[in-house]
């Protein structure tokens, strides 16, 4: 199993890529937290003590042990929370950020290419806040589109996860998205249990560690039980108790069932160019930057 970074406070554990947010802040934070999950929020303070936002705590969900439908329903109560003070729009994983940082490396256009120092800065950040200058928004929403339009003949595919909940709760579109790797990366992983992303072979899981026995080609996964249903595209189907499969609840946390497929590229990074496009014409509506953030992002 390749190795990668993590943020875990346990050395054991690994946690998916940071999820990034186009942060446009409509109102002060509220000083005190939600009554509900009070033990699982904690507050966020700027340089000078005062509390600028909420963060939903990956240290406390872990002490807790939180099965899959645990992580859903705090996730969950807490974005309706949020949402309150602060509009965000998804623009997903890190790594796709990196991936579409060489993609448009690679595009000849007479822009200002102030979208790729963008991207560079929020790669230098690796989760902290980068904020995106008002006078810079016009230039990078250009900029969005013409390399959208560049990158829409790739014939590639990536990996992608389609919400399967109902449709009062689940989400739209494509859940999570991965650009195809170059090799192996982790996306979660415990002592006992890994998901992982291979070349040529899509989302593989990894279970019965330490020696592991690789489960290759998921397409499908159900944690609404007791005993969690990983099946593949051979029709074979993986049983795992929810303690097992707390790997698999971390992917997409609001989702006890979702499916895997191949996507074209495009729509890996669709997220990305849908969700800073949308950020960056409500900044300029507010007049009020927007902040690419991926402290809390990781839950979202």
């Amino acid at each position: 199993m390749s190795k990668r970074s993590h943020r875990s406070t346990d050395p054991w554990l690994v946690l998916p890529p940071i999820e990034l947010l186009a942060v446009v802040t409509m109102a002060p934070p509220p000083q005190i937290p939600l009554a509900a999950i009070s033990d699982l929020i904690v507050p966020v303070h700027d340089a000078a003590g005062r509390i600028v936002d909420w963060s939903l705590s990956v240290a406390a969900l872990e002490h807790h042990d939180a099965t899959s439908q645990q992580w859903a329903a705090a996730t969950s109560r807490y974005g309706q929370w949020r949402r309150a003070w602060r509009e965000h729009w998804p623009i997903g994983p890190i790594t796709n950020v990196r991936s579409l940082l060489d993609e448009v490396g690679k595009i000849d256009h007479h822009l200002d290419r102030q979208l790729d120092e963008l991207l560079d800065r929020i790669l230098v950040a690796d989760g902290a806040d980068v904020e995106v200058p008002l006078d810079q928004t016009a230039a990078i929403t250009a900029e969005l589109e013409t390399v959208r339009l560049a990158l829409s003949v790739d014939d590639r595919f990536g990996t992608g996860v389609v919400d399967d909940m109902p449709m009062a709760s689940r989400s739209t579109g494509l859940a999570r998205a991965w650009a195809p790797p170059g090799e192996e990366f982790v996306l979660a992983a415990t002592p006992a249990t890994a998901v992982v992303i291979r070349p040529d072979v899509g989302m593989v899981l990894l279970h019965g560690g330490p020696e592991f026995d690789a489960f290759a080609a998921v397409v499908g996964v159900d944690m609404r039980a007791d005993t969690v249903h990983v099946t593949n595209e051979c029709g074979a189907t993986l049983r795992l108790t929810q303690h097992e499969a707390r790997p698999l609840g971390w992917i997409v946390p609001r989702s006890l069932r979702w499916h895997v497929r191949r996507v074209p590229i495009a729509a890996v990074w669709a997220l990305t160019f849908d969700g800073l496009r949308s950020s960056l014409e409500e900044s300029r509506r507010v007049g009020v930057a927007t902040i690419v953030s991926g402290q809390i992002a990781p839950l979202i």
